[in-house]
């Protein structure tokens, strides 16, 4: 699955989502959308121990 195909799956999500819970779900969008700008496309098979190892 994709970033693309969760971003689409969580907005729909948001319109029926209960008021107490947006901002959680809008940080969940967040995180999908830095991932994405990072160039994780896929984060499920991303190996971040390995990203990890690279930053330091």
């Amino acid at each position: 699955m994709t970033n693309e195909e969760v971003l689409d799956a969580l907005e729909k999500i948001k319109t029926y989502c209960a008021a107490d819970l947006l901002d959680k779900l809008d940080c969940a969008i967040a995180i999908i959308e830095k991932l994405e700008a990072d160039g994780i496309k896929t984060p499920l098979k991303t190996d971040f121990t390995q990203l990890a190892k690279e930053s330091k």
